[in-house]
């Protein structure tokens, strides 16, 4: 099979993509995806693209809004939040990153 073509590195996805970690305003780095503007929508994405399993998910589901968006990286951190393609367990990635969250 051939080598797989898409978009340029960086390039905005359909799940949102990242933008580029050059300077914003003030030198400030902006990463990641900020999501639809749909929170709830946005969890129901992350968990389907990410095929996380139930426990997982009831975990993140116990979080607070603020701490799901560091989680899925929806705001605007370094959290990746397609993970699939990336990770060789997801469930794993999530659960640290609540971890992480709660601290």
């Amino acid at each position: 099979r051939g080598a797989a073509v898409g978009p340029p590195s960086g390039a905005k996805g359909a799940a949102g993509g990242m933008r580029s970690a050059g300077g914003g305003a003030g030198g400030r780095q902006d990463f990641g995806f900020h999501g639809c503007g749909d929170h709830r929508q946005d969890l129901q994405q992350f968990v389907s693209k990410n095929c996380l399993d139930v426990r997982t998910q009831e975990a993140l589901e116990t979080l607070s809004e603020v701490e799901q968006k560091k989680v899925m990286g929806t705001d605007g951190g370094p959290n990746s939040f397609v993970l699939i393609d990336k990770v060789a367990n997801p469930n794993a990635v999530v659960m640290s990153r609540l971890r992480t969250a709660q601290r």
